[in-house]
């Protein structure tokens, strides 16, 4: 479904309890920034988010950057199952501890994300999020400061203890950390990324050798 505006009454934006816990976990268990994908459903001109997740990326104190090859990958694996893949068009990510302002780089990732519009989602520790709604085809139009609402839990209860034990599990395998200041290197996060993490959801280390 194609997306048009010319100036009138602006979409709503809502969001399932599920998704908004998950997000929020996503953004406080995270010590740096780092972004994702979500399901999005088309009740008429307005969307309902539905869902949210990661995919493999790159994280610093201060950007995010993720694998293309990952997100279409998602993509592909949508059509093959037979879903749509225009339901992924939220585009989230953290600040961690700084403002949610839309950036230059934040720009350049949505100008550059599938899809002929896209709705954003940008979030830190302090429980401030900005929202907006990209046009991005056939012509670039931006939506900026769209209000989005948490529905009342009518979705069922969310299981915060398990729902928090399998986001750290992803994002111990999803994860690879940037130091900008000094190297960059591919490597499994680190122990000291896993630090503020529980001890009994770290992954295990390896055993030393005497």
């Amino acid at each position: 479904m194609g997306v048009t505006w010319t100036g009138e009454a602006l979409p709503q934006v809502w969001i399932t309890p599920c998704a908004f816990r998950k997000l929020c976990l996503y953004i406080a268990l995270c010590p740096m920034e780092i972004g994702g994908l979500g399901e999005v459903e088309r009740p008429g001109s307005n969307f309902l988010i539905t869902d949210l997740f990661i995919l493999p990326q790159k994280i610093s104190p201060a950007e995010t950057e993720l694998d293309p090859a990952a997100i279409f990958d998602v993509l592909e694996r949508c059509v093959a199952e037979g879903r749509d893949p225009a339901s992924l068009c939220l585009w989230w990510h953290s600040h961690a501890d700084m403002e949610v302002e839309w950036s230059e780089t934040d720009e350049q990732t949505i100008a550059g994300l599938p899809g002929d519009y896209m709705l954003s989602i940008v979030g830190n520790k302090a429980g401030a999020f900005a929202c907006r709604l990209d046009i991005l085809r056939p012509l670039r139009k931006a939506f900026a400061d769209l209000p989005f609402t948490v529905l009342p839990g009518r979705h069922g209860e969310v299981d915060h203890s398990a729902l928090r034990a399998a986001i750290i599990a992803e994002m111990c395998e999803k994860l690879q950390v940037i130091n900008r200041d000094v190297e960059l290197y591919d490597s499994p996060v680190d122990l000291e990324f896993l630090s503020p993490f529980a001890p009994e959801l770290c992954p295990p280390t390896n055993p030393s050798t005497s």
